[in-house]
């Protein structure tokens, strides 16, 4: 999840508005409802559904299935076709769908990991910007979807009586073709207990429920991307800051963690990559990039066939002279690399909207076609120099009357993305008990927002 920085930082803000002091109550009265984006109900605010219907095939605002509005607007001409040129080695973007294209004759060779050549016939693996399976060129149109990493240890939502593979084929009905998945030690380790409203068949702790979902991933035939979200459940994701913040979690503790990851991936061919660590604010990127360099040694030493996601820094480091939000930070990347095989390596930051906090250059009176500008410093320059982008984290609030601004700003994002090839991106969040940002489900946990998949329709067309 992402927040703002605490008030003790340089830069003059307020601590993050209503959303995470409720989170704080929450936690403090012990209540295991707590929600990943805020509000003491996971449930939203009309309570679980007694009884579900499940999902069908999408249907847009016109109501014919997948029917989307093949015009990006006046956003794509901000952003502009001459800024929009792909630097680097790989100046097609594939095509658009899911699984486009093959990786022509170097799919069937190896890559170097860390000494050992890995052949790449069922590896994941990066060409230039691409990202591969075998011979397959991969989208990954992704949503995320928490609770894992909470203290109830089981995916959000499944009190509403829906099934996990009920879930799964309404997010591919949507148009998604991967998941990511935030996790926490006590899901990815053996014998910490789920929510009773989870618990079914044997399938009772949050190691079980991991592997539950990865099943129905793999028969599904979507791609996950799992994410150490927290390094202690009872620290939403976000505000630990560091994979060195949490008392009693040691780095010998998130290298084994993350060891152990990669190697259940090996049981299930979904499992894409490892995002490292949530949102690493509170390390500047000089250390984060000694603990990349650490993480990734851990998962492709368990299993070099995946890939390792990298996030952004916060604003402990130099940020190109806009404030950014946690994990955004990928200025240095490029001058200060990080130590991870070039075939194994995604960049994944994370950007938000207005909904989430409003960052001064949200009321700057070009805004949105300013966001060129802040995105190009953060992040669009590792993409244009070649290197693959996945945006880990975005979304937010998506109602005219309610959000203008927010809407706005996810429309600008849309066309920029487009416009710079970025391909890969994970919406936040599936979930409707985000508290700042809602989800792509409504309260009901079944009913689809329209204008929010409208809109990802756009940037994957």
């Amino acid at each position: 999840m992402r927040t703002q920085p605490s008030p003790s930082r340089a830069r003059p803000k307020p601590p993050r508005p209503t959303a995470r002091p409720l989170l704080a109550a929450c936690l403090a009265l012990g209540l295991l409802a707590c929600d990943e984006g805020s509000g003491l109900s996971p449930r939203g605010s009309s309570g679980p559904p007694a009884s579900d219907a499940g999902g069908g095939a999408w249907q847009g605002q016109d109501g014919s299935t997948g029917a989307v509005d093949a015009s990006v607007g006046a956003m794509d001409a901000a952003v502009g076709a001459t800024d929009g040129a792909v630097q680097g080695p790989d100046a097609s973007t594939g095509g658009s769908s899911p699984d486009a294209g093959t990786g022509g004759s170097n799919a069937g060779g190896t890559d170097d990991v860390y000494g050992t050549a890995i052949a790449r016939d069922g590896s994941y693996w990066v060409d230039g910007a691409r990202l591969m399976h075998g011979g397959t060129e991969l989208e990954l149109r992704g949503v995320n979807w928490f609770g894992l990493e909470t203290t109830e240890r089981a995916l959000h939502g499944l009190w509403s009586g829906r099934k996990v593979a009920d879930f799964l084929a309404q997010v591919q009905s949507l148009g998604f073709t991967a998941l990511r998945i935030p996790v926490s030690r006590d899901s990815i380790r053996p014998g910490y207990a789920s929510a009773s409203w989870a618990n079914h068949d044997g399938v009772d702790t949050g190691r079980e429920q991991l592997e539950e979902l990865l099943g129905a991933a793999d028969a599904a035939g979507l791609r996950v991307l799992l994410d150490i979200h927290t390094c202690d459940s009872a620290i939403s994701g976000g505000f630990s800051g560091s994979p060195e913040a949490c008392s009693g979690y040691t780095l010998d503790d998130w290298k084994s963690d993350l060891a152990t990851l990669a190697t259940l991936a090996k049981s299930h061919a979904s499992v894409v990559g490892i995002d490292l660590f949530n949102e690493p604010h509170n390390a500047t990127w000089s250390r984060w990039r000694e603990l990349v360099a650490m993480g990734a040694r851990a998962v492709l030493g368990a299993n070099p066939r995946i890939l390792v996601f990298v996030e952004g820094v916060g604003d402990l480091s130099d940020a190109g002279g806009y404030a950014p939000f946690w994990g955004e930070n990928l200025v240095a990347a490029l001058t200060a690399p990080v130590d991870v095989p070039r075939s194994r390596l995604v960049f994944a930051p994370h950007v938000y909207g207005p909904s989430v906090y409003r960052q001064p250059y949200f009321s700057d009176a070009s805004f949105p076609t300013n966001m060129t500008g802040v995105w190009d410093a953060h992040f669009g320059h590792v993409r244009n120099a070649g290197y693959p982008v996945a945006i880990g984290e975005f979304g937010g609030r998506y109602d005219t009357a309610g959000s203008p601004s927010d809407r706005a700003w996810q429309e600008a994002l849309v066309a920029y993305l487009r416009t710079r090839g970025i391909r890969h991106s994970f919406y936040w969040c599936l979930n409707p008990n985000s508290g700042d940002t809602g989800g792509i489900l409504l309260d009901d946990w079944k009913t689809a927002d329209a204008g929010k998949v409208d809109l990802l329709h756009r940037l994957w067309q």
